[in-house]
């Protein structure tokens, strides 16, 4: 398997996880569920990590060291846009990642989830279409 198609298929499943993430959300009873929110928003950080470090070991190295200037700036800017995104999904993690926590701030924890979550599906799909085809060039 290529090292992109390892990053495709790691979007894939981030966004298996957070769509089983919205769905269990989305139950009146936020109480019964709060245990598997928690569990899958910790496997989420762990592929989320996973995933950063494939980036900064394949994707933006070679994308950096390309002699096309368009192609050096996308990769530059989009390697500075993440930072801001992976510090939000860090500390909404640390906020919420275990069920004590979520059901303490209920309300919080939906609000933030939908913020973040369209944070990361944006962010994975801006990297599909604009960031990914460099590789192809």
């Amino acid at each position: 398997m290529s090292n992109l198609n390892l990053l495709k298929r790691q979007h894939r499943d981030i966004l298996t996880i957070i769509n089983n993430i919205e769905t269990l959300i989305m139950n009146d009873n936020l109480a019964v569920y709060a245990k598997d929110i928690s569990y899958n928003l910790n496997i989420l950080a762990g592929k989320l990590k996973m995933h950063l470090i494939s980036e900064d070991k394949f994707l933006y190295p070679q994308l950096m060291n390309s002699n096309k200037e368009d192609v050096w700036n996308i990769a530059h800017a989009f390697n500075y846009e993440m930072g801001s995104v992976a510090e939000s999904f860090t500390s909404f993690v640390q906020r919420y990642n275990v069920p004590g926590k979520i059901l303490n701030n209920k309300e919080g924890f939906i609000a933030e989830s939908k913020i973040i979550f369209d944070m990361i599906k944006n962010r994975i799909n801006k990297e599909d279409d604009k960031l990914y085809p460099l590789l192809e060039y």
